[in-house]
């Protein structure tokens, strides 16, 4: 349940559907989760990728290069961040490590994971939205036409 300062979200969700509406988020509700075991499952998860989709050019996991889930205070789906931006976010004697972050939101959602640590992947592999939004979208196109998001979308 979540709860927005001292509001039950789950409460207040209800009262402002309609009676349709409540009927599909009660069975919706109901329905058994499975949250796959994501401190073996997300590291498995960028190697393969990497192997099958950018060459094993991307760097392998390790103390100073992580992949993990971090809450996010917005609705981003994931975050790289780059050893620059390490460099500058690292203060008080806590290092920030290189890396991609997904957002814990997304746990329940192994697709939206999938495809998410894709676009991070992507921007590993030193492509970003500023720099050229052209060759981003042409990554995401190649990617695309050579099955990566293949029954992902």
């Amino acid at each position: 349940m979540v709860v927005l300062g001292r509001i039950n979200y789950r409460w207040y969700a209800l009262c402002i559907m309609t009676e349709e509406q409540k009927y599909v988020y009660e069975w919706i509700d109901d329905l058994p989760t499975f949250v796959p075991d994501w401190s073996k499952e997300l590291p498995a998860m960028y190697q393969s990728l990497n192997a099958s989709w950018f060459e094993n050019a991307l760097p392998p996991l390790s103390e100073t290069f992580v992949c993990e889930f971090q809450d996010m205070p917005r609705e981003s789906a994931g975050i790289y961040i780059g050893a620059n931006h390490a460099k500058q976010l690292s203060r008080n004697g806590v290092t920030v490590r290189v890396g991609i972050r997904i957002n814990s939101k997304l746990q329940c959602l192994k697709d939206h994971v999938k495809i998410a640590l894709l676009h991070e992947m992507i921007h590993v592999r030193g492509f970003t939205h500023n720099a050229g939004e052209a060759d981003f979208q042409a990554v995401i196109a190649a990617l695309w036409k050579a099955g990566a998001y293949h029954k992902l979308l």
